[in-house]
């Protein structure tokens, strides 16, 4: 077989290859989209080229800065005050943020750091109020070895209505 007839061989099955995709229920949807990426790109590219024969007699001789850049300035000419002010806004609404994001940060930390003081306070009151738990237990142990279980009462709900005025006023 010779090259000629290898080369005309491989292309058709190529095409047939290429055909099958194009055939293909499965991807008929991505092939028009890509269509029309195809259409918006050379769209694109026209308009390109355009912007460049009008820009290119604009163009010093002696510019640093190459046909893109004076393209684009062209592109932005129309409007550029209103572009330059949106533009400082921007930039004034940013550094805003960022100091913003810092504050809320810091505050992130200082909320840490109350939670655990919070936390730290609440195991002491509960180990004061478990003290103070235990001492009336004594003291009650020993006032009920001459008195009886009425007294026990008395004193539970004396102590009972302490705790709730206290968690009542500590709430406010």
């Amino acid at each position: 077989m010779s090259a000629m007839e290898t080369h005309d061989k491989n292309t058709k099955g190529f095409q047939e290859e290429l055909l099958r995709i194009i055939q293909s229920d499965e991807v008929s949807d991505l092939l028009d989209e890509v269509v029309d990426r195809i259409d918006e790109i050379e769209e694109a590219y026209q308009q390109i080229r355009k912007l460049r024969e009008t820009v290119k007699p604009l163009m010093p001789s002696d510019s640093e800065y190459n046909e893109k850049y004076w393209i684009a300035a062209y592109i932005l000419y129309p409007k550029s005050p209103e572009l330059l002010e949106k533009l400082k806004k921007f930039k004034e609404t940013y550094l805003e943020m960022q100091k913003l994001e810092k504050v809320v940060e810091s505050h992130k930390e200082e909320t840490k750091k109350l939670k655990a003081q919070i936390r730290l306070l609440e195991r002491n009151r509960k180990h004061i109020e478990q003290n103070i738990e235990e001492k009336l237990s004594e003291n009650l142990n020993y006032y009920l070895s001459f008195e009886g279980s009425e007294l026990e009462d008395t004193i539970w709900r004396i102590t009972t209505n302490y705790y709730d005025e206290y968690y009542k006023h500590a709430e406010k």
